[in-house]
């Protein structure tokens, strides 16, 4: 369970443990095994009923950011989702040149997200990129992201 949730954000540790309680208690027990574990953490945190929190947790991102900015922390995030979980400063600088042709200002507006990415802990810097910090909104934003999405090293500039 550490290892899926990686316990960066203790709001989802609490989150989790409150929804493995409340499953355990359903079924009148009082010991979790692995398999109900990985029910809660698929059913509970990343089902129906855990999208709620994590919808409101990436709308703070397009009131934060505007559309612009959102747009390309949406790119960034499922980069990263798609890429297990890593943002690779390869990655970012492919990113870059790709949207210099949309604009002139891609490098600081990238770089800005980053920050705002950064500080609203959805990434930590890692050696040589990004990672995501959180497990749980790692594999939440690669189910909900990342059908379609082409990653950088394959677009055309």
């Amino acid at each position: 369970m550490f290892r899926r949730l990686r316990c960066g954000i203790p709001h989802h540790v609490q989150q989790f443990f409150d929804k493995l309680h409340e499953h355990l208690r359903r079924g009148n027990r009082r010991e979790a095994s692995m398999d109900d574990i990985d029910t809660v953490y698929s059913q509970d945190m990343l089902g129906v009923r855990g999208q709620v929190y994590l919808e409101h947790y990436q709308s703070r991102l397009r009131m934060v950011l505007g559309d612009d900015g959102y747009g390309v922390a949406l790119e960034l995030l499922t980069e990263a989702a798609v890429s297990d979980g890593r943002l690779t400063d390869d990655s970012i600088r492919q990113y870059e040149v790709y949207r210099s042709v949309l604009s002139e200002e891609a490098s600081g507006q990238i770089r800005d997200v980053l920050h705002v990415l950064e500080h609203d802990g959805y990434l930590a810097r890692r050696d040589e990129g990004y990672r995501f910090v959180s497990g749980l909104v790692e594999d939440w934003w690669r189910a909900r992201n990342s059908r379609g999405f082409v990653p950088f090293d394959q677009r055309q500039t």
